[in-house]
């Protein structure tokens, strides 16, 4: 069935080339050998460049998204009337403020939080904030913190 396709024929025409041998200059720059170039640095780089900054986007969106549908919701007398949202857009009653800006908060939070992690070194978790009604129902399963 053959060698390759791409080996270049011998002077003779007929057979192929042998593989360069370990000591020659062709054999260092043969691709089996993992030579280190710019192609082989860069483009790990930047796939890993790309995926950094869409994962970055995706969590920053996702907030923003979140961050403008509360927003939404407390304009709305908490929860969304689509109806309500309809007549914002078409300017029939007034557009919630800073509806464009949710992206820039969203982003400066994920900044501030990644910060504030770097910087708080306490080792004491936060105590969750439970309602009455939790508090008497853990202790009457016998879950006392």
């Amino acid at each position: 069935m053959g060698g390759r396709l791409s080996m270049p024929r011998s002077p003779d025409g007929l057979t192929e080339v042998s593989k360069p041998k370990s000591g020659t200059a062709s054999a260092r720059l043969s691709r089996n050998r993992g030579i280190v170039n710019g192609r082989t640095i860069m483009a790990p780089l930047a796939a890993l460049t790309m995926a950094g900054i869409l994962f970055i986007y995706a969590r920053t969106s996702i907030r923003a998204a979140k961050l403008n549908a509360q927003k939404h919701r407390e304009a709305d007398g908490g929860q969304i009337s689509w109806h309500k949202e309809s007549q914002r857009r078409h300017g029939h009653i007034d557009k919630v403020e800073n509806d464009r800006a949710t992206f820039t908060e969203a982003l400066s939070a994920d900044m501030g939080r990644k910060e504030k992690d770097l910087k708080s070194t306490d080792a004491t978790p936060a105590k969750p904030h439970r309602s009455a009604q939790e508090d008497e129902l853990r202790k009457v399963l016998g879950k006392n913190d």
